[in-house]
C-alpha cells in the first residue's frame, strides 16, 4: 500500500486540528469576495441607464426607494454603495487574516513541539549524523514557509475560488458566448502555471539546499571556534564558509531571474488573455447586441477574474516550493527515536542505592558492518561498592558506561539495577537515580549557578556545599559575580580542572543513588584528584558507584577492580591482588594520552 505524501499529512493534521480557524477564515474570505462581487457591475449599469438613455432596474430602484432619479443622486448612490461594500469586504478580510494567521502559527507551533518532541527521545545513534545548522533550519525557516503557506491556503483559496466562481457567473449572465470562451481558454491557462510551478520548485530547491550546506558549515565552525583557531584553520574554513556564501547568492540570483521570467510571462499571458476578450466584447457590441455598458462590466469582471486566478496560481506555485520543507522536515521526524521502556518496576523505591548486573553483553556502534566492540561482558557492582574499570584506550570503558544510562541498545545480553532490567524500569526514570559524568564537561554558555541548577531551585547554601565537595567553593567565592558569573560557550572561561570539577558539583546536587564516573578527573593533577575524591567520600558513601579511569591514584578508590582489553574482561580483583598478577600497569596513563 503506497504510504500517503507527507504534504498531504501535514495538511490533513492542521484541518484536524484548527478545523474552526479554517473554516472561519474561509467564510469571512468568501462572504468578503460576494461584497465586491456586484462592484464592477453599478458604473456600467449608470453608463447604460444613465448617461445612453436606456433605463433599467437601477434607475427604477432608485425612482422607488429613493424616490429621486436625478443624475447626480443615482451617481452619489452607486458610488456610495460601492464604498460601503468596499469597507464591508474590508472588515470581512481583517477577520479572514486572523483566523488564517492564528491557523497558521498554531500549525507552526505544533510543527516545531513535534520536531523538538521527537529530538528530545533521538535515537542517540542517529543524533550524531545530524548536522546542527540543518536541525535548526528545519525547526525554523522549513516550519516557517509550511505556516505561510498554511496562511496563504487559508486567506486565498477560499476567496480566490468564490470570486472565480462568481465572477465566472457574470459574465455568463453579462455574455454567455464569450464567458464560454474564457472558460475553454483557461484549462490552457493552469497547465502552463502547473509547468511553471514544477519548474519553479526545482530552482527553489537548489536555493534551500545551498542555505542549509551554509547554515551548517557556518554552526559547526562557530561551535569549534576555539579549535579552529588554535588549528591556525580560520582561513581554509572561513574560506569555505565563503564559498557556500557565494553558492547561496548564486541560487538566489538563479532563482529570482527565473521567478521574475515566471511574473513576466504570466503577467503576458494574462494581458494578453485580456486584450483577446477586449476585442471580442468591441465585436459582440458590433454584431450581438452587447450594449456598450456591459461590455465594459464584462472587462471589468474580466479584470477582476485576473486576480483570484493569480491568487490560485500562485498559491500552486508557493504549494510546489514549500514540497521539499515538508520533506525535510518528514526525514527529521523519521529518524529513530530511543526506545520506548515501559515503566513498570521501580528497583530505586526505598533504597539507598542499588546494586549493577551487566550480562553477556555484546555491542558495537555499526552493526551494518559487524564492528562488535564489547564480546560477552560480564559486571556486577554490589549495592554501595565502589568499582573501577580499566584498560587501554579503545578497551570498550566509555562504551560500558553510555550503555548503563541507555543511551544505546545492547545487540545481546541485558543489563539489570536491583535484578531489573532497564527494559522494565524505563529511560527516564534510569537517568533520574543514575548519574554519568562523561570526561568532556559540556556547558551552556550561561552562569555558574544556571549551569548547576538546570532550571531547579536550589538554594545558594545547598549549591556552595556541592562546590566545596568538588573544590570549587572558594573558586567560586571569590569570583566578582560569585555564582552569576558566566563560564562561556562550553566553559570555556574556566580551565579543563575546574569544568571537570564544576561537573561533580552539578552531580552531586542531582543526589543520584547510582553516580559513574566515565575518565572524570583526567584534567587534575594527582595531588588534587586525591584531595578531591576524600572530599567526595561523604557523598559517595553507600552509593554505587563505578569509575572508569587509567590512574593509579584513581583505581586505588576503588573495592574492585575490572580490567577490560578488547572489549572483554580479562581479569577482575582488588588493587593489590591485580597489581601482583601484573594486570595493574603504569602505561595506562601514556595509552590513554595517545587514544586521547
Amino acid at each position: 500500500m503506497k504510504s500517503p505524501r507527507v504534504e498531504s499529512l501535514i495538511f490533513r493534521r492542521a484541518w484536524r486540528a484548527h478545523r474552526r480557524d479554517l473554516l472561519f477564515a474561509g467564510f469571512f474570505a468568501t462572504a468578503a469576495s460576494l461584497l465586491l462581487l456586484p462592484v464592477p457591475l453599478l458604473l456600467p449599469l449608470l453608463i447604460d441607464e444613465v448617461l445612453l438613455g436606456h433605463p433599467g432596474r437601477l434607475t427604477a430602484f432608485f425612482r422607488h426607494v429613493v424616490g429621486d432619479g436625478r443624475v447626480w443622486v443615482m451617481i452619489a448612490g452607486v458610488t456610495t454603495a460601492i464604498v460601503l461594500l468596499r469597507l464591508g469586504a474590508f472588515a470581512l478580510h481583517r477577520r479572514k487574516v486572523l483566523h488564517a494567521t492564528r491557523a497558521a502559527q498554531e500549525t507552526a507551533y505544533e510543527l516545531r513541539s513535534r520536531i523538538l518532541a521527537h529530538l528530545r527521545h533521538l535515537d542517540l545513534s542517529e543524533y550524531e549524523s545530524l548536522h546542527t545548522g540543518g536541525t535548526v533550519s528545519r525547526s525554523v525557516q522549513d516550519v516557517e514557509q509550511v505556516a505561510a503557506l498554511v496562511q496563504q491556503a487559508a486567506t486565498q483559496a477560499f476567496g480566490a475560488a468564490s470570486m472565480t466562481a462568481g465572477t465566472l457567473a457574470m459574465l455568463f449572465w453579462i455574455q454567455w458566448e464569450l464567458a464560454l470562451a474564457v472558460l475553454l481558454f483557461h484549462p490552457l491557462f493552469w497547465a502552463f502555471g502547473r509547468w511553471l510551478g514544477r519548474r519553479s520548485a526545482a530552482y527553489l530547491r537548489r536555493r534551500q539546499q545551498a542555505f542549509q550546506r551554509y547554515y551548517e558549515l557556518l554552526t559547526e565552525t562557530l561551535e569549534m571556534f576555539v579549535q579552529v583557531r588554535a588549528s591556525n584553520q580560520e582561513c581554509r574554513y572561513f574560506d569555505l564558509i565563503r564559498s557556500r556564501a557565494r553558492k547561496v547568492r548564486d541560487s538566489a540570483v538563479e532563482y529570482g531571474a527565473h521567478a521574475a521570467t515566471v511574473q513576466g510571462i504570466s503577467g503576458v499571458a494574462t494581458a494578453t488573455m485580456v486584450d483577446l476578450f477586449r476585442a471580442g466584447g468591441i465585436a459582440a457590441v458590433a454584431y450581438m447586441h452587447l450594449s456598450l455598458g456591459m461590455m465594459i462590466a464584462f472587462l471589468f469582471y474580466l479584470a477582476t477574474l485576473n486576480a483570484p486566478m493569480q491568487q490560485l496560481l500562485g498559491l500552486l506555485i508557493s504549494y510546489r516550493g514549500t514540497r521539499p520543507a515538508m520533506e525535510r522536515i518528514d526525514a527529521l521526524l523519521r529518524l529513530r527515536r530511543e526506545p520506548e521502556y515501559p515503566h513498570e518496576i521501580d528497583p530505586f523505591a526505598g533504597r539507598e542505592s542499588v546494586e549493577i548486573d551487566v550480562r553477556r553483553l555484546r555491542f558495537g556502534y555499526d552493526r551494518s558492518h559487524k564492528a562488535e566492540i564489547l564480546h560477552g561482558i560480564d559486571l556486577r557492582v554490589a549495592e554501595g561498592e565502589k568499582v573501577a574499570i580499566v584498560g587501554a584506550s579503545g578497551s570498550g570503558k566509555s562504551t560500558v558506561a553510555q550503555l548503563l544510562v541507555g543511551f544505546y541498545r545492547p545487540w545481546e545480553g541485558e543489563i539489570l539495577y536491583g535484578g531489573v532490567p532497564i527494559s522494565r524500569i524505563g529511560l527516564e526514570p534510569l537517568r533520574r537515580h543514575v548519574s554519568l559524568m562523561l570526561q568532556e564537561s559540556l556547558f551552556f554558555n550561561d552562569t555558574i549557578r544556571n549551569n548547576l541548577t538546570l532550571g531547579r531551585e536550589l538554594s545558594d547554601e545547598r549549591i556552595y556545599e556541592a562546590l566545596s565537595a568538588a573544590q570549587m567553593g572558594s573558586f567560586v567565592r571569590n569570583l566578582e559575580r560569585g555564582l552569576d558569573t558566566p563560564v562561556g560557550k562550553n566553559g570555556i572561561r574556566l580551565s579543563g580542572g575546574q569544568r571537570q570539577r564544576l561537573a561533580i558539583a552539578r552531580v552531586i546536587l542531582a543526589d543520584p543513588k547510582v553516580v559513574i564516573f566515565d575518565e572524570a578527573t583526567s584534567a587534575l593533577d594527582g595531588e588534587t584528584e586525591a584531595r578531591l575524591y576524600r572530599s567526595l567520600a561523604p557523598f559517595l558513601e553507600g552509593r554505587t558507584t563505578l569509575i572508569i579511569a587509567h590512574r593509579e591514584t584513581t583505581i586505588r578508590q576503588a573495592d574492585r577492580i575490572y580490567v577490560l582489553e578488547a572489549g572483554k574482561v580479562v581479569a577482575e580483583g582488588d588493587y593489590e591482588a591485580l597489581r601482583r598478577r601484573g594486570w595493574i600497569r603504569k602505561d595506562y596513563d601514556d595509552e590513554q594520552a595517545e587514544g586521547a
